[in-house]
């Protein structure tokens, strides 16, 4: 007779096999969950970022097309249309030889007008000053550098040829000093923060080698246009709630002493805080301390005031004799019409044939100018190797 092992203990050989229980550790498991974690968040972050490329090659596209229309409709007509909505808004409307509207005429230029593709987002169109200039704002989402801590996201503007950019949220701050007002030195560095007092008693000159220095430079002309044109467009930024009724407040401009950080916002018509169309909210555009920007200009180019200058004045934009060789654009409020009262600052300025000095731009205003400071205000009586107690900068990028 042939005997067969029993079965009961074949199966416990082979269970008992070392070959046979290969399961999982829980430590490898965990390793291969955060593996295949990482990779999916991986490849979230890079569908994300090809999807906002996506978007802003669309937006580009957009702003060209419309662009081109609008061209198209000045050649015809001789003017750019007025926009139908105060606050710019015109997405899925008609332009055509009715203007902007909700209805196409006979003429068609652009039979939808495109919106931002992203539904949160708007374009936003607007004429400037007079029907012969126009600005078309939008917002890219990927830019080449991100916006450092206490910087914001400016959109850009077609009319001052931006595109969308970083600027500091707050006037510069001497890195590691709380008092801003020292004796210049090379050795400081600039940087946006809520403590401290702006840095001042630094030329032109040397704001622009401090920005510079971070990687940065100072905001341009075309720059604080682009943020001043944004502001102008927010209804939440006018004192009424509606563009155009009442005023933008002005900051820290009623003599409360000096200038101060960035802790306390005040209210009404000093209110220190201005919101963009994208929500980000940035500091003393129009008060605590006057702000340095690129642009430099020779005294007998300047706006006048009076018919025969013979010398500097305070003047209202509205009032102005002459716009020198700066355009009504890149000079006036949204309405040439609105001026101080509106929280838009005055100018002082020269316009003296013989005088052929150079001086540089600066906006905004210090704490104790009352109606002088403003978002659009400009003084044009400064060197660009001067400094002073009221002068400070903010860098851009």
């Amino acid at each position: 007779m042939i005997s067969y092992p029993c079965q009961a203990n074949i199966f416990k050989k082979q269970l008992s096999s070392p070959n046979s229980n290969k399961a999982f550790t829980l430590v490898e498991l965990l390793v291969v969950i955060a593996i295949i974690g990482l990779l999916s968040t991986i490849s979230t972050i890079a569908l994300n970022s090809a999807r906002s490329k996506a978007r802003d090659s669309r937006r580009l596209s957009d702003i060209h097309n419309l662009s081109l229309a609008l061209e198209m409709y000045y050649s015809d007509v001789g003017t750019y249309p007025l926009s139908p909505t105060s606050t710019g808004i015109i997405g899925g409307l008609c332009l055509s030889d009715l203007g902007i509207s909700s209805t196409c005429g006979v003429n068609t230029y652009l039979a939808k007008i495109p919106d931002d593709p992203k539904g949160s987002k708007h374009y936003l169109y607007s004429t400037v000053v007079n029907p012969q200039y126009y600005e078309l704002i939008y917002e890219e989402e990927t830019i080449p550098d991100d916006c450092p801590p206490y910087w914001v996201r400016v959109p850009g503007n077609t009319l001052y040829h931006t595109r969308t950019f970083c600027v500091m949220q707050y006037e510069a701050k001497i890195k590691g000093q709380d008092d801003g007002n020292q004796t210049y030195s090379a050795s400081y560095e600039p940087e946006s923060r809520i403590s401290g007092t702006p840095w001042v008693n630094i030329s032109q000159i040397n704001a622009k080698s401090e920005c510079e220095s971070i990687g940065a430079h100072l905001v341009t002309e075309d720059e604080w246009l682009t943020i001043v044109r944004n502001i102008e467009l927010q209804p939440a930024n006018w004192s009424s709630g509606q563009i155009g009724s009442g005023y933008i407040p002005r900051g820290n401009s009623d003599g409360i002493g000096a200038a101060i950080d960035g802790t306390e916002p005040l209210t009404g018509v000093n209110k220190r805080t201005l919101t963009l169309s994208n929500g980000e909210v940035i500091w003393d555009i129009a008060g605590n301390v006057f702000d340095w920007t690129d642009a430099t200009i020779l005294g007998k180019d300047e706006p006048k005031g009076v018919a025969n200058p013979s010398g500097f004045g305070v003047y209202q934009y509205s009032s102005l004799y002459s716009y020198g060789t700066i355009s009504p654009e890149r000079l006036l409020p949204l309405n040439p019409a609105w001026n101080s009262a509106q929280g838009y600052g005055r100018i002082y300025t020269s316009g003296v044939p013989t005088n052929m000095t150079t001086y540089a731009f600066i906006r905004g205003n210090h704490w104790s100018n009352g109606v002088e400071a403003g978002i659009l205000a400009l003084w044009l009586s400064n060197g660009p190797g001067n400094s002073s107690s009221h002068v400070g900068f903010r860098c851009a990028r």
